[in-house]
């Protein structure tokens, strides 16, 4: 019994600080990327976060975007984001004009290859406040 006691005692000691470290958030913040967070059927609109660090600061972006192609008319399903999918910043561009905001993009391409790009129209785009 006091076998079990002293090894339950030693387990605890050794993994305590082991999630206490891991329950950080500040050491370490969420990967850099893009992640989809929601779709609006209705308004063909999604929402994106985009984390990361810029200007030697780490900050989250929430970018609202259409889809280009539903713009042109050429369908509703002309682009596909999956909710909740993590994209890497290598496969992203962001056109962003600081004098007519009418012509900013997004373009997401699907692995490297070009022509499998999909382009978004950026309708808004927020720094959001630290927690």
């Amino acid at each position: 019994m006091r076998t079990a006691i002293a090894l339950t005692w030693l387990f605890l000691s050794i993994i305590t600080p082991v999630f206490a470290a891991d329950s950080d958030s500040t050491k370490n913040p969420e990967p850099e990327g893009y992640r989809v967070v929601s779709y609006d059927a209705a308004t063909h609109q999604w929402i994106i976060l985009r984390k990361g660090t810029f200007d030697g600061k780490y900050m989250t972006k929430r970018i609202t975007v259409v889809c280009y192609s539903v713009l042109m008319d050429k369908g509703p399903d002309a682009c596909h984001l999956q909710v909740g999918n993590m994209i890497t910043p290598n496969l992203v561009t962001e056109r962003l004009s600081s004098i007519d905001r009418s012509d900013e993009l997004l373009v997401i391409t699907n692995g490297y290859d070009a022509h499998e790009s999909q382009y978004f129209k950026i309708l808004k785009y927020e720094v959001l406040p630290d927690k």
